[in-house]
């Protein structure tokens, strides 16, 4: 007819206006219909056989319902379409982009194929309403500039510093955009991962017995030691069957090896850890790295580098004097069982000052996080940090009395990030962070071979910092993306505190160990009242 011809007639009025054929039950052609013909570039097919509605008999004046046909039931089927998807996409697509919509996800598959009776198919507003190949999430003002695949654009947080400082920024709306250019509304939360909460980091980091190592340390020359790090396996595991984790496999691992150049001055180099066995180095805490582990007692910046290598010297100036230095490569141990980007590097110095019942050092020196900011990084859409660097200053005490140690420990962190690409993270503030650590350690309690503990710590933690956040919203329906602007401090809801205490006793029957202490806001997130946590572990030679 005329009026669904006219396109045909008037070309300009093509991308504004659609014909419509009609389709019965079966989704065949209706008898009654006409066919697309010379309008099929701008027709569509919709249902319009036995539609009940509503509708007016002229006399008497009742409104009732009935079942009727013809392409009169058929078109308001495409024009309810039309609107549903100009409120679907808020209103931010023009005409003819809702047009080309409906045409282009319309079924066009088996008979629908044949356009000069469907045109451009049978309407499918699933699909319309749908993504349409991949969405991207944009950072410039218009379309087409600037893309980043969604399913590229992350933000991921390894370390425990950040505790929920980002995830707490990430509770807006962002629009995505798929091939056609119609916004899609996500959670920017949506991005997030913390691999310290999934079941293959937690099963990896406690339930791997390869994770249970003894620390040897051997002189294999009169100026020269050797300290090892071996795997020891007991959970059931034997040299017959392979463990469950393949790729922990090796007997060794860790090494460190330091030479003696004279009495005042050594060497070192090492792998598979950081340098913190020659830092705070003295026979007390020697002891209390073994009940509360190695790293508990130097800088915790130095555990970016945990699983890396390491090379390093002392000199020292008078007879309670040792300035160490080392420079060390790696990445954090927490990121063993993910995707390793570019080693993080720093060097750490320590000036340590012996007395009589007394030690007092101080450490200072720089990291640089490749593509990190305190374990956490962000690609794609976000943009991408080309490295951050953190100045980090600390003290060491360590007061004796008898078979009684009481030692401490705070450090602080200043980092300046450095963006390699803006995008929605448009800029960041300097970060500080910090952490403590005071001990109550004592040896000889009940026997000559055990020894006792009281902590309270706090981990690494962010302390103040900013982001400037550049969102996609949306867009006009002239193509133009509209974006939200805004700061937001940066630092965790919470602040993670630790009480243990720690028991350890060993004999010629076995040795027994067992920890029990409270948490408050574990992982800096802010929670109701507080966790407690308890373990023990008996070991008995059976041979």
């Amino acid at each position: 007819e005329v009026f669904a011809g006219m396109a045909y007639l008037l070309p300009e009025l093509q991308g504004n206006s659609v014909a419509v054929v009609s389709v019965d039950s079966a989704g065949e052609i209706s008898y009654f219909s006409n066919r697309c013909g010379v309008s099929q570039d701008y027709c569509i097919a919709a249902p319009g056989s036995s539609i009940y509605s509503a509708y007016a008999q002229d006399y008497p004046v009742t409104n009732e319902y009935a079942s009727f046909s013809g392409t009169s039931m058929a078109a308001p089927h495409v024009s309810g379409g039309i609107a549903l998807l100009a409120d679907f996409f808020r209103n931010q697509l023009g005409n003819t982009e809702i047009l080309e919509r409906l045409f282009l996800t319309a079924n066009k598959t088996g008979i629908y194929e044949d356009s000069s009776i469907y045109g451009q198919g049978l309407m499918d507003l699933d699909a319309a309403t749908s993504p349409v190949g991949q969405t991207t999430v944009l950072t410039m003002s218009h379309l087409g500039i600037k893309t980043f695949p969604t399913f590229s654009t992350s933000l991921a947080s390894f370390g425990p510093a950040l505790g929920d400082a980002w995830i707490n920024q990430l509770t807006r709306e962002f629009a995505v955009f798929d091939q056609l250019g119609a916004p899609f509304f996500k959670q920017l939360d949506s991005t997030y991962f913390n691999p310290r909460n999934s079941v293959e980091w937690l099963s990896y980091k406690y339930t791997n017995p390869t994770f249970r190592t003894k620390e040897i340390e051997q002189n294999i020359s009169p100026s020269t030691s050797l300290t090892l790090g071996l795997n020891v396996r007991g959970y059931g595991e034997h040299k017959y069957s392979p463990t469950l984790w393949a790729r922990d496999e090796q007997k060794m691992r860790y090494f460190s090896l330091r030479k003696h150049l004279s009495d005042k001055a050594y060497y070192f180099v090492g792998s598979g850890l950081s340098p913190t066995l020659y830092f705070s180095k003295n026979t007390e805490q020697v002891d209390q790295r073994q009940i509360f582990g190695k790293s508990d007692l130097s800088s915790p910046y130095l555990a970016f580098g945990e699983d890396g290598t390491f090379v390093g010297g002392a000199l020292s100036f008078s007879e309670n004097s040792t300035l160490t230095a080392s420079f060390f490569s790696g990445n954090h141990a927490d990121m063993a069982i993910f995707e390793k980007k570019a080693d993080n590097q720093g060097l750490v110095l320590e000036l340590q000052n012996s007395q009589e019942n007394s030690i007092f050092s101080v450490q200072t020196g720089f990291l640089t996080e490749a593509s990190g900011l305190l374990g956490s990084s962000f690609d794609g859409g976000f943009g991408s940090l080309e490295e951050s660097l953190t100045y980090f200053s600390g003290i060491n005490t360590l007061i004796s009395w008898k078979q009684v140690n009481l030692s401490g420990s705070f450090f602080v962190g200043h980092t300046k990030a450095r963006l390699n690409e803006t995008g929605i993270i448009s800029g960041l503030e300097d970060l500080s962070s910090s952490s403590f650590n005071f001990t109550l350690f004592g040896k000889e309690l009940f026997n000559k071979k055990d020894s006792i503990g009281f902590r309270i710590s706090q981990p690494l933690r962010l302390e103040n910092g900013g982001v400037y956040f550049s969102i996609p919203v949306g867009r006009k329906p002239n193509k133009e993306i509209i974006f939200e602007n805004y700061r937001s401090d940066l630092n965790p809801s919470g602040r993670q505190v630790d009480l243990e205490l720690i028991y350890r006793m060993s004999s010629k029957y076995g040795s027994f160990y067992s920890r029990l202490g409270v948490t408050k806001d574990e992982g800096h997130f802010k929670r109701q009242g507080v966790e407690s946590f308890f373990e023990t572990i008996f070991e008995i030679p059976l041979h």
